[in-house]
């Protein structure tokens, strides 16, 4: 028989597993700001999450771009009536290079602060694109790896897997990208839907975009059950993305996707310029 504290434990893990899937996703700069700009410029945007037409999380995003290198900066934190039982913030950064279609990461760094409870990870990139791992604090004595080396090997962070280069008059679209964040080691194969126009909400962004159907296929380091879930909510998630910098640069305004416990909708509800000094402008790349 199932106790109260065991429900509450239960209500807590479909949340988490419900944000776990959406956050996946959460890199919502939008794109009017940096239209016509070749030079490296910088936004901030905010943005909610809701989940069965409630919001469950919320934050901003800090991003600069240029022809040769990123820098995305987002924090985020549990919202409504979730913070009330579970008390989250999440802090992600990524930086890296871009070479054509594709992007380079060479550091990703996540924290997180869940009911008072503190974890840090560090992903270092080599020149060969293998990241070099650090846990705060250290994995448990023991403890199997949940991944290959040759699986990490020229991925990218779940950060810059939703800032999408283009060339010419290439589709942000049709693409697979390997994504490992430390632990979980899986594919997000964006398939071209259709063009569309989108208003978020807030009227946080207005205007023309290309939707993807988003399939993730999943590699190692997720448990059976949650692979499982996964496999049974393919091509249920759709990504309205919208160009920057000349259309150099794709990003999303919009995430529509099935959870455990409802439909989630990612949304970009509001943006400003980021007022940036020389040497926020040039990320310290290593």
């Amino acid at each position: 028989m199932d106790t109260a504290a065991n429900k509450r434990k239960k209500r807590r893990g479909k949340l988490a597993l419900a944000l776990a899937f959406a956050m996946g996703f959460a890199m919502p700069v939008t794109a009017n700001p940096l239209e016509g700009e070749n030079t490296r410029r910088g936004i901030v945007a905010d943005y909610t999450i809701y989940i069965g037409g409630l919001i469950v999380a919320e934050g901003s995003m800090k991003a600069t771009l240029a022809e040769e290198t990123y820098l995305l900066q987002s924090k985020f934190g549990s919202a409504g009536l979730p913070k009330k039982f579970w008390d989250a913030k999440w802090t992600m950064t990524s930086e890296g290079h871009v070479d054509g279609n594709e992007l380079r990461p060479s550091r990703f760094a996540f924290s997180s602060v869940e009911n008072e409870e503190r974890k840090k990870r560090l992903l270092v990139y080599s020149k060969s694109g293998m990241p070099d791992l650090t846990f705060d604090p250290p994995l448990p004595p023991g403890e199997p790896a949940t991944t290959e080396p040759f699986e990490r090997k020229r991925t990218i962070d779940p950060v810059s897997s939703l800032l999408l280069p283009v060339t010419g008059e290439g589709n942000p679209c049709n693409r697979k990208l390997p994504v490992f964040d430390g632990k979980r080691r899986y594919d997000l194969d964006l398939i071209f839907d259709r063009k569309d126009k989108v208003v978020t909400r807030n009227k946080g962004y207005d205007g023309e975009a290309v939707v993807c159907t988003v399939r993730m296929t999943p590699h190692a380091g997720m448990e059976k059950a949650k692979v499982a879930k996964i496999r049974r909510g393919r091509d249920k998630t759709w990504i309205w993305l919208a160009p920057v910098n000349d259309g150099r640069f794709y990003i999303p305004v919009r995430v529509q996707m099935r959870t455990p416990i409802g439909i989630a909708i990612l949304d970009v509800v509001r943006m400003r310029p980021l007022a940036m000094t020389t040497a926020d402008a040039k990320p310290a790349l290593k």
